[in-house]
């Protein structure tokens, strides 16, 4: 285990993205147009059949579990292109042979963080459940009734306890979820398919920076958030004239345009930050690779 710095998470993120830029652009790009042709084979027709499902459950059902299905479809396409991006850009050699193997091991880890995540969301709600059993020992069911609220009386301490259970919760998932950020990673340089053995090793290797990680992941979503600033600020007009009813191609183009120029970008840097935080804290790969 290594202890990293956030400087030296910021110089590998940016370092990753610099030299596999191109290769990132291709794989995940083409696993974009290929979710989207596979959205418009299931889902073209899910949707209208659950708004006139009213009085047919299994048809709306059928169509939900089109979504659903979909929905894996899709993720194991992108966990897969991530997977051959991770392993490329860390260990080498042409994501192409590696195909299959990307595919198997993107199913098995969308599988796996969905497990995480229903199991993650029952532990919420019942931390959720002691929480309000406590806040309404401590101020009372008037206290905490809307009307307390609608009129302002709700007390100082109460809306800092929430303040602080807020705080908690954000800071929890970003130590939570910081702590398995190298999955990916890790399952790609050793070639694995197995989810939970890489969520275990990389619960090991963040140990020693799991405070540094979670700064590190709060500061780039603080700059995630200025740089949507900056570009809705630029292409604000864009915006504004895609919302009248004459909108025509420019507007729509000119919205293409801006959400590439959003997207793109966050896309490209938050594939970049696990293989980023591995080469801090992991074994380190080859040079010529990762420059």
């Amino acid at each position: 285990m290594v202890k990293m710095s956030i400087g030296a998470a910021f110089s590998e993120t940016f370092g990753f993205l610099k030299t596999n830029w191109m290769q990132m652009l291709l794989w995940l790009g083409g696993a974009v147009v290929i979710a989207c042709l596979l959205g418009w084979l299931l889902l073209r027709n899910a949707m209208m059949t659950m708004m006139m499902a009213q009085g047919d459950p299994s048809a709306a059902f059928g169509a939900f579990g089109s979504i659903i299905l979909f929905g894996f479809i899709a993720g194991t396409i992108v966990y897969a292109a991530s997977l051959l991006i991770w392993r490329t850009g860390l260990v080498g050699g042409e994501p192409a042979s590696d195909i299959g193997w990307g595919l198997g091991a993107g199913a098995a880890l969308m599988l796996a963080n969905f497990v995480v995540q229903i199991a993650l969301m029952i532990v919420f709600y019942i931390v959720l459940f002691i929480v309000g059993l406590l806040a309404l020992g401590i101020f009372g069911a008037s206290g905490m009734s809307l009307e307390s609220f609608a009129t302002g009386g709700a007390s100082a301490g109460l809306i800092l306890f929430g303040v602080i259970f807020y705080v908690a919760l954000i800071v929890f998932f970003l130590w939570f979820f910081g702590r398995l950020t190298v999955a990916g990673p890790v399952m790609a340089v050793n070639r694995s398919s197995n989810p939970f053995s890489a969520f275990a090793e990389s619960w090991r290797l963040t140990s020693a920076s799991q405070w540094t990680i979670v700064g590190f992941n709060f500061l780039m979503i603080l700059l995630f958030l200025v740089f949507f600033f900056i570009v809705s600020m630029v292409f604000g007009g864009v915006a504004s004239a895609m919302m009248t009813p004459d909108a025509g191609m420019g507007a729509m183009i000119g919205a293409l345009i801006m959400a590439l120029v959003i997207y793109v970008p966050v896309v490209l840097v938050s594939v970049s930050m696990p293989a980023g935080i591995y080469r801090c804290i992991g074994v380190q790969g080859s040079p010529d690779v990762f420059a």
